[in-house]
């Protein structure tokens, strides 16, 4: 249980991370960033290794969230968070990438919080 803190508190230290936000949040904040960034429509299974591991990663995020809540507040959660991440790239200029460093700061987070907790998609490497 002491191992499972400090690797919390590592990962609620980093700057991405609100302080006192629940997991279950942080789990559909998360799957709202990784599908943002791999745009709206869902890639084909099995044709790019690294994309089945995103898409994996979000949707077993979303799942986690519904097992920890509900799928409403899941549903209702990623609505916002989308539009806070909208905001974000507009307001953060994240078109041009060298103003890109807090998304990257956040997908890391969002990567070493899913293999914290077990639920990454099916990984494309070897660890």
């Amino acid at each position: 249980m002491k191992a499972f803190a400090l690797v919390l508190a590592g990962l609620m230290a980093s700057s991405t991370a609100h302080a006192g936000q629940p997991f279950e949040e942080s789990l559909v904040e998360c799957a709202v960033l990784i599908e943002a960034l791999t745009g709206d429509q869902t890639p084909v299974p099995g044709q790019n290794a690294m994309l089945d591991y995103y898409v994996g990663t979000a949707t077993n995020m979303r799942a986690e969230a519904e097992r920890m809540r509900n799928a409403s507040y899941v549903s209702e959660m990623a609505v916002q968070k989308r539009v806070v991440w909208e905001k974000r790239w507009e307001d953060g200029n994240w078109d041009d990438p060298a103003n890109r460093q807090e998304v990257a700061d956040w997908m890391q987070y969002c990567f070493k919080f899913a293999e914290h907790l077990g639920v990454e998609g099916p990984t494309p490497f070897d660890k």
